[in-house]
């Protein structure tokens, strides 16, 4: 890891762990479920990570006719480099949300922040900067850790500046720029997991003994908890949950 990347925190564990994260292929695509049906044609995802969502978005078969990952750690964007064959429209750049301009990049129908927004310590600004790379009536889509009760070590490791209440996350949308056609919040079952594992016995991912938590209990989660929730949450919604997801329309 370079001492000299600023925003990669404690993520470099996910190097060493990477399989085990890919085995959770239920929750990657019920992520992707979220937000999919906003999903323009020109899109700018914001923060390329492992390129796993970049990877649900090509693999989903909608119409793409422009994808720019932008990732802004040195660490991920070197070691995910040759990371699989994506198509000629997809472009991965090392950048950070702040450097570009409409007259660098062009506009945007969507901006993709999933689990990123957190990572931002000025995440009003990084929206009302999004405004500027967006055309009329585009869309924002945000997925956010939600539960500031549920902030723990595994935030520290991963840098987050926050987790998410609906209150928190509208605090940081302008109302000059944007019209929010929806909040609601994601995968409730998995606020026990994450208060006991994480809050209560504290459990550090970036262990022999997080790694195995991700392989046993995550792969239960995700073969049987995340279909479970995925077909109840589409026809209700919940009070409180893991995530939050957010739909933005430019003004």
């Amino acid at each position: 890891m370079s001492k000299k990347d600023q925003y990669i925190h404690g993520m470099d564990w996910t190097f060493q762990h990477k399989k085990g994260l890919s085995e959770l292929a239920n929750y990657r695509k019920y992520q992707f479920n979220l937000i999919k049906k906003n999903l323009g044609r020109n899109i700018l995802e914001v923060g390329s990570g492992d390129k796993g969502f970049t990877a649900q978005m090509i693999q989903s078969g909608l119409p793409i006719d422009r994808l720019v990952s932008i990732e802004p750690s040195d660490d991920f964007y070197t070691h995910y480099q040759n990371n699989d064959t994506f198509p000629e429209y997809v472009k991965f750049t090392k950048e950070d949300l702040f450097s570009l301009t409409p007259e660098t990049h062009g506009k945007f129908d969507t901006l993709v922040f999933i689990h990123v927004l957190e990572h931002i310590e000025k995440h009003r600004e990084a929206l009302d900067l999004s405004a500027s790379l967006l055309e009329s009536g585009g869309h924002v889509l945000i997925e956010v850790p939600a539960g500031p009760y549920l902030f723990s070590v595994h935030d520290d490791l991963l840098g987050h500046y926050r987790r998410y209440t609906k209150k928190i996350l509208r605090s940081a949308i302008n109302e000059k720029y944007y019209e929010t056609e929806r909040i609601w919040y994601n995968d409730p079952i998995g606020v026990l997991g994450s208060f006991v594992y994480f809050k209560l016995l504290r459990k550090k991912l970036n262990t022999q003994e997080g790694a195995s938590l991700v392989k046993n209990q995550g792969s239960l989660y995700d073969k049987y908890v995340i279909p479970f929730e995925q077909s109840i949450e589409k026809y209700f919604t919940f009070p409180f949950g893991l995530s939050l997801t957010a739909i933005l329309k430019r003004k």
